[in-house]
Formats: C-alpha cells, sequence, structure tokens
C-alpha cells in the first residue's frame, strides 16, 4: 500500500498543480482554474508539439508492427543460423541504456542528415519499440494452434490468406497490444527526442523539457497531466484488450 502511495503521490501533485489559478506552481494550489487547459489548447507551440508526438506514435507503432511480426514469424518458425543472437539483438533495446542509443543514432543521423526529420525520429522510436512487439507476438505466435493454419492449407488457402484471414484474426489481441506498448514507448520517449528532433518542431516531452529550463508556471503540469492520461487510457485499453479472450470463452 505504501508503495503504491509513493507511485501516486507525484502524479496526484501533478493534477492539483495543473489547476492552480495562479501564474506560478503552488501546491496546494490555492484554486481550481481550467485556465492552463485552456491555454495549452490555443497555443501553437503546444499544439505543434502535440501533433508531432501523436504522428511519430503513431508512425513508430505501424513500423514497429510491420517489423516486429516479420521478425516474430521468422523467430518462431524459422529453422537458421544464428536465430538467438538476432533474438538478442533485437531485444537490446529493452537493457542498452537510452541515452547510448541516442547518442549513437545522433552521430549516425548527423552523417545521413537526418537529425530533426520526422522519418529520422520514427525510425529511432521504432529501435525501442519494437523489443515489445516481437515479444508480445513472439509468445503469441508460439500459443497459436497450428493445426488451424494446415486445415486451411489443406483446403486451397495460400501462405498469405492464411496469414490474412485466419493468423491475424487469431492474434487480433497481441497485434493491438504490441501497437499500444509502441505508440506509449514512442510518445513517452523524451531522451532520443531531445537528441534528434530540432527546438522548432520538438514533441511534448521535449517541449516541457524546454519550458521547464526557461518558463516554470502550471501548463508544465498541464500538459503532463494530460500525457499522463493519455498513457492511462491506453493501458486501460490493453487491459481490456487482453480480457477479450476470456469475456468470450465466458459466454
Amino acid at each position: 500500500m505504501l508503495v503504491l502511495l509513493f507511485l501516486l503521490a507525484p502524479i496526484v501533485i501533478i493534477v492539483a498543480v495543473s489547476g492552480s489559478p495562479t501564474d506560478i506552481i503552488e501546491f496546494p494550489p490555492s484554486g481550481i482554474s481550467l485556465q492552463w487547459y485552456q491555454r495549452i489548447f490555443h497555443d501553437p507551440m503546444w499544439i505543434g508539439a502535440t501533433r508531432m508526438s501523436f504522428t511519430a506514435a503513431f508512425l513508430t507503432a505501424i513500423a514497429s508492427l510491420v517489423l516486429g511480426i516479420a521478425a516474430s514469424i521468422a523467430l518462431v518458425r524459422g529453422s537458421f543460423y544464428g536465430k538467438n543472437t538476432i533474438r538478442i539483438f533485437l531485444m537490446s533495446p529493452l537493457v542498452v541504456p537510452k541515452i547510448i542509443i541516442a547518442i549513437g543514432l545522433y552521430f549516425l543521423y548527423v552523417k545521413l542528415r537526418i537529425v530533426g526529420t520526422l522519418a529520422g525520429l520514427v525510425a529511432a522510436h521504432t529501435v525501442i519499440a519494437m523489443p515489445y512487439v516481437v515479444m508480445i507476438m513472439s509468445a503469441a505466435f508460439f500459443g497459436l494452434d497450428r493445426r488451424l493454419e494446415w486445415a486451411a492449407s489443406s483446403l486451397g488457402a495460400s501462405p498469405m490468406r492464411t496469414l490474412w484471414l485466419v493468423v491475424f484474426p487469431l492474434l487480433r489481441p497481441a497485434i493491438l497490444s504490441s501497437a499500444l506498448f509502441a505508440f506509449i514507448a514512442s510518445f513517452d520517449d523524451i531522451i532520443l527526442s531531445l537528441f534528434l528532433t530540432k527546438l522548432s518542431e520538438p514533441t511534448l516531452p521535449r517541449q516541457i523539457w524546454v519550458n521547464v529550463q526557461q518558463i516554470i508556471d502550471p501548463s508544465i503540469a498541464a500538459v503532463a497531466t494530460l500525457m499522463t492520461a493519455v498513457s492511462v487510457l491506453g493501458l486501460g485499453l490493453l487491459s481490456w484488450i487482453q480480457r477479450g479472450p476470456a469475456r468470450r470463452k465466458a459466454v
């Protein structure tokens, strides 16, 4: 219980501060006001950062799914030399510090002249999001009953048709879960964004970082509250998706 309170306390403080009626950060606030939420929804700076974060996260989720599903099929169904090495390499971003990845990608991007581009940011976020997709989808492919695929093949379905009409519908919860994890991994990232985005086109985490250094007001808490809400909604949706098979069995 104490651990839960310790984890929730910062979130409660941020939410309370975001409703402050004054121009300074104070806790507890002297009143309740939504002016800071109204301000960020009308501020081009925050609107641009929000658009960048959602766009990058959406594209990262798609790229991670395509590459992660392909990698999972190869790792689970394939038999080739160095498979375990490739699996370890794909999962390594989970254990390698993000600052190391960011520095390495920064010097690579400088040579390729793609620092500050959306494509570069999506590629970098795909690196840190793919391990979640590979982990979830590999487990899903391991648990899939292959007799259903064999039955489809015996009825004349091609491998691609079997994959699209049989395998993917059965793995829909895992696919959606993977996409949500990839989206959140990109949406909440700050370290890669600090190195790989322009100051004029930041993501939400980077813009919060800039404001903390320059202008400290409750708008930062309001943005942080909205980002927390997005993550919580994503995790809630993930929990609902994972309970789907259990609900269908109960019916």
